[in-house]
């Protein structure tokens, strides 16, 4: 179910997609704008006869299939994640790199922890409506206690999501993390989990929040956070949707902008990690954070919508 990406092929298939069906919207300024600040105007398109609900178009018959729609962009290899549609998760993990230091693979663990989670998703799936829905943290818990079983050494942070009816329900700890947006705006973002700078906490979060048709999940691990800020991120999502991505397509582009951060070290490169380094140590860091990426987009639909493309959790 995973696609995982060995470069950025992808993304500029992806790209090459957004410009055949919107040719009148240069991507590339698409993207300057996303990293410009919130002043930039910008106006939609007109919606089009074909247009798909939710403030998308139909996507074009040709178009690259998708099973999950996640966006991954290797660095270590130590990020892994998971989604079930039918059951309504989706997570992410990131092993902790410190472990590399003492000869351990630092992803086998968040890899082998997402695999167990997606097992639990699947069994929540086949239960029957009458027993009581899994909830994130029943997942992430008991993936825990198959990784205890195992014996599988070192840690990982997590972010379990699920969509029971309409409220959206999840478990994380350390500093994976999540969004919800809808309408141009975050409606909710995950607190941030670090014992210090750059150090996450391993303390787990479990809440609950209400949610409409029309709501985008971003499920990301740091090298996402690390690297776009909330109100870029927020932006990307609008124009996304105005544009009419598909969940994969949404993926790609936010996936892209983080890694594009990542690698920029010019003084005017501005990202939530440096101006974190430089309050933890008082020094300049130019630029973003060199990591592994994964980026996960889940749309809110009801039940009735006839949108399938990629990952939707109904409720």
């Amino acid at each position: 179910m995973a696609r995982a990406m060995e470069s950025l092929e992808p993304i500029q298939e992806t790209l090459s997609e957004i410009n055949k069906r919107t040719p009148e919207i240069s991507v590339f300024k698409f993207v300057t704008r996303v990293l410009l600040t919130l002043g930039t105007e910008y106006a939609p398109p007109a919606r089009e006869e074909g247009d798909a609900g939710h403030g998308r178009r139909a996507e074009r018959p040709d178009a690259r299939p998708s099973a999950l729609p996640a966006c991954v962009l290797p660095l270590h290899g130590e990020d892994a994640h998971f989604g079930h549609a039918e059951a309504g998760f989706i997570g992410v993990a990131d092993g902790v790199g410190g472990y590399r230091d003492y000869g351990v693979d630092a992803g086998a663990f968040a890899r082998e922890l997402m695999a167990s989670a997606l097992a639990k998703g699947e069994l929540a799936a086949k239960a029957s409506r009458r027993r009581r829905r899994l909830r994130p943290e029943d997942v992430l818990e008991r993936a825990y206690e198959s990784m205890v079983i195992k014996g599988t050494p070192g840690a990982s942070t997590a972010v379990v999501l699920s969509l029971d009816r309409a409220t959206l329900r999840w478990a994380y700890i350390g500093d994976s993390a999540f969004a919800v947006l809808r309408g141009g705006r975050s409606v909710h973002r995950s607190a941030e989990q670090q014992r210090r700078f750059n150090c996450p906490l391993a303390k787990a979060e479990v809440c609950g929040l209400p949610v409409k048709d029309g709501g985008v999940v971003v499920a990301g691990t740091d090298g996402l956070f690390d690297n776009v800020h909330d109100d870029q991120l927020a932006r990307a999502v609008q124009m996304g949707t105005e544009l009419g991505f598909s969940p994969e397509n949404m993926a790609d582009i936010i996936a892209g902008v983080a890694c594009d951060m990542s690698k920029t070290k010019t003084e005017r490169a501005c990202s939530p990690f440096s101006i974190g380094y430089r309050k933890a140590y008082g020094e300049n860091y130019y630029g973003g954070k060199e990591d592994d990426i994964t980026v996960i987009v889940a749309y809110i639909v009801s039940k009735d919508s006839s949108f399938k493309e990629g990952t939707c959790l109904k409720n």
